[in-house]
């Protein structure tokens, strides 16, 4: 296990002043958002976390992957939340991605267990049962604070267990300019929903000869297009419908007739037809933060795209392929102020120190009014898409299909790699997915009896 770094407020503690002067890149608006007013008194603290007076003792808090980029930014939000609590010392823990469940899993069995955990959304419904319900700490009115969409995709069978904190927004449309023109694309009327969006894949390919995209009948896109995973109870999979193998249909009439590049269905996940390399026209739901990667790796590329909203689910909602937030385990030896950690370090001053450092947006709907946000975007690419998910963040929802306690995540990996077969061979999608179907409930079943 990591070593863990206990920060208090003290002397060689890092000031603003040495912060700027160390090179983080900390701008005024930042300092205002992680050094000083997000979490509010102690007595405002301990209320968050369900207790009377101040708090004091160990906040242990772990996050995933953020040492080495954020190091200053946590010991000083970290010195300010004690400065405010004196009775509190916090002690940091950053685990690898990979190892975050497995030494959790580890914690719970020695009792050496966090008071304020980070989460990723895929994993939330795995660990539900090992995190306190979020509404025994924090009121109707603390849970204000974020977006509606972000918290309701952190329930679990009617359960809130987690705190939204950061993501890499919701998802754009990336159409080459090159491509789209000949085919008279308008970016001020992108397809509003994936229908609209194989439909004009396919008349990019029979107008141009170019592959449309490069998307398969993935879990978030049938979704979007109206199939239920499972049911509200969490006990049931009920994708096996006739409506579901129309769809799985749908793919596969585009992927044989090259709407749909024949990239789309490597099992590797390594798709030789990208919006990069020239080879699709477009790509309709892609993650702001890849054309990041799309402006270093292929700068021809990137100076050749739109940039749109990306098509939307049956409800009108923005997709977002998961989210970072907190938990405070049901083992916790301080929860009181593990919440009043939460509480502080989501907070819309927060949260704006911590996106003006990385490329990620908040869930905090206050920290999305800063000049941040709200600037003026430019014609640039990324700015477009800053642009596009700030307007439309209120639509933003969480697209995890949340599974329970006990069932792995390769049941999802299995499903993907199942449809990305069905749509190579042109097989008949209904026995298929009655055969994944049967295969989760399975999984279900075996939870519930576990349970």
């Amino acid at each position: 296990m990591n070593t863990p770094i206990r920060t208090t407020h003290r002397t060689g503690t890092p000031t603003r002043r040495a912060l700027l002067a160390g090179g983080v890149g900390l701008s005024g608006a930042a300092l205002a958002g992680c050094l000083g007013t997000g979490g509010g008194s102690d007595t405002d603290s301990a209320a968050a976390g369900g207790t009377d007076g101040p708090l004091e003792g160990t906040v242990k808090f772990w996050t995933i992957n953020l040492r080495k980029n954020f190091q200053a930014y946590f010991d000083q939000l970290i010195a300010d939340f004690e400065a405010e609590n004196p009775e509190v010392t916090v002690e940091w823990i950053d685990v690898p991605g990979q190892e975050m469940q497995t030494k959790y899993l580890a914690a719970l069995t020695t009792g050496d267990v966090p008071d304020a955990v980070n989460v990723d959304s895929k994993n939330l419904g795995q660990l539900a049962t090992t995190f306190a319900a979020i509404e025994d700490h924090f009121s109707t009115e603390d849970l204000e604070t974020y977006q509606p969409g972000l918290v309701d995709g952190l329930r679990v069978q009617d359960t809130l267990y987690a705190i939204p904190w950061y993501n890499s927004g919701t998802l754009v449309g990336v159409w080459r300019k090159s491509t789209m023109d000949e085919v008279g694309f308008d970016p001020a009327s992108p397809p509003q929903s994936w229908e609209e969006a194989l439909d004009l894949a396919d008349e990019v390919h029979e107008a141009t000869g170019v592959y449309g995209t490069n998307s398969d009948p993935s879990l978030r896109r049938l979704q979007a297009m109206g199939v239920e995973f499972v049911n509200e109870d969490l006990t049931e999979a009920t994708f096996a419908t006739e409506d579901a193998a129309n769809l799985v249909a749908r793919f596969q009439d585009s992927y044989a007739g090259g709407g749909i590049a024949p990239g789309a269905s490597a099992l590797d996940a390594q798709e030789p037809q990208t919006v990069a390399n020239g080879q699709i026209a477009f790509q309709a739901d892609m993650g702001p933060g890849e054309l990041t990667t799309l402006q270093n790796d292929a700068p021809d590329a990137y100076a050749d795209v739109y940039v749109t909203t990306s098509p939307r689910d049956q409800n009108g909602n923005d997709q977002m392929t998961g989210q970072h937030s907190m938990a405070v385990p049901a083992q916790s030896e301080n929860p009181a102020a593990g919440a009043a950690f939460i509480k502080f370090m989501t907070s819309a001053e927060a949260q704006l120190g911590f996106c003006e450092l990385a490329p990620i947006f908040p869930s905090a709907k206050e920290t999305l009014e800063a000049d941040l946000f709200t600037a003026e975007a430019g014609d640039d690419p990324i700015e477009q898409a800053r642009r596009i998910v700030v307007e439309n963040f209120p639509n933003a929802v969480d697209t995890t299909v949340q599974l329970p306690p006990g069932i792995p995540d390769q049941i999802r990996q299995d499903f993907i790699m199942a449809m990305k077969e069905t749509m190579r061979t042109g097989a008949d999608p209904a026995p298929v997915l009655e055969a994944q179907q049967a295969a989760w409930q399975e999984q279900l079943d075996s939870a519930q009896d576990a349970g």
